[in-house]
């Protein structure tokens, strides 16, 4: 009699398993690689504009608290100076503007706006009515924007040729009953504060402009100054909201920029500044390759973990259904075989079963 026996596929049933995985494997891979493509870009702008927008106000607190120590000494001075003897005075802004690159000058002015005394008697007997300090500092407390005194360099600092910049701080004086009894003034070097401005800009990775309400940049941390003309985030300043994005800076750069609207701190006074911070839209490529590397490295990880996972499944459940294939075809050709019992599943059990009793039942 010719051989019944059939002709089976190549396929089997491990085979299948692996092929299986293996194309749910590419199925998934290609749908994040796919996801990763379409939202990268979007998730780096977001952690960018997040960094940048935090690092900002930070800097902005570094340098409003720098001044906001200043502003807390100048109200100390208004509340001694009511019943203090004139050496008392004298001595007390003495002391402190010991530190002249923070304080420059510090000193006190009666109601007709004469200089009654001041750190070093410098300005002593002169009469400061037309300042905007003086004037301001009369109604309330007072910050004055930065500004640069040749004539107050000079003075202040003789034989120095550069022109120096100043922030005015104003306090009013007044008795026990309340009523002004003159205004206590601070010339602060501005110099100090760019320095702290430079020096939190370096720690933080960024570059900082502060700049007046019309966007027009007072202090940068880069030598090249841009102007509101050639950068949107800067003519946003004129509007006094938060903000930022993306955007081509003038030197051709790619930098994502935010704006702080107020830089203030307790009660220090409003001087009318934003800070605008920029970080480079580069500045996240060493992290992103790192990244990527751990990236790779987890998925090498993860396809061999499948796999053993997958030999495992294979070895436990697919071979036994093997065994019992093998077995029944040898149960078809005659033999006197025994299928082997594969209890691991009720699948196999019930395969196990039915093969034993059908080679039973063959037997005389």
């Amino acid at each position: 009699m010719a051989d019944q026996r059939a002709t089976y596929p190549q396929l089997t049933l491990v085979r299948a398993v692996y092929g299986f995985v293996a194309v749910g494997v590419v199925a998934v891979g290609l749908g994040c690689v796919a996801f990763f493509l379409s939202h990268s870009a979007r998730l780096v702008d977001d952690a960018l504009d997040t960094a940048v927008r935090q690092r900002t106000q930070a800097a902005g607190l570094v340098l409003a608290r720098t001044l906001h120590y200043n502003w807390n000494d100048l109200k100390f001075v208004s509340q001694a100076i009511p019943g203090a003897a004139p050496a008392e005075i004298a001595t007390l802004l003495d002391g402190l503007s010991a530190d002249k690159s923070r304080i420059s000058w510090i000193g006190y002015s009666d109601l007709s706006g004469t200089v009654r005394q001041a750190s070093d008697k410098m300005l002593v007997g002169e009469d400061v009515s037309a300042e905007p300090w003086f004037r301001n500092g009369l109604k309330t407390g007072y910050g004055g924007d930065v500004r640069k005194s040749e004539a107050l360099s000079r003075f202040i600092y003789p034989g120095r040729n550069e022109v120096l910049s100043f922030v005015d701080l104003a306090h009013p004086v007044r008795d026990a009953q309340g009523s002004v009894q003159g205004v206590v003034g601070v010339h602060v070097n501005f110099s100090w504060a760019q320095r702290i401005l430079s020096e939190t800009a370096a720690s933080l990775g960024l570059d900082l402009y502060l700049t007046r309400a019309d966007g027009t940049v007072i202090v940068a941390t880069r030598p090249d100054v841009p102007s509101p003309e050639e950068l949107q985030i800067l003519r946003a300043a004129a509007a006094g909201t938060a903000g930022g994005g993306r955007e081509v800076w003038p030197d051709g750069r790619v930098s994502f920029a935010s704006l702080v609207p107020t830089v203030t701190y307790g009660d220090l006074p409003n001087f009318g500044w934003r800070l605008v911070g920029r970080l480079d839209a580069e500045a996240f490529q060493p992290s992103l390759s790192w990244l990527g590397d751990v990236w790779w490295i987890a998925v090498a990880g993860f396809l061999t973990l499948l796999a053993s996972i997958t030999a495992v499944f294979s070895l436990v459940f697919i071979r036994p259904i093997e065994h019992l294939a093998r077995s029944a075809e040898q149960i078809a050709d005659g033999d006197d075989v025994y299928p082997p019992d594969h209890k691991r599943t009720r699948e196999l059990a019930q395969m196990s079963s039915a093969l034993a009793r059908l080679q039973a039942a063959r037997k005389p």
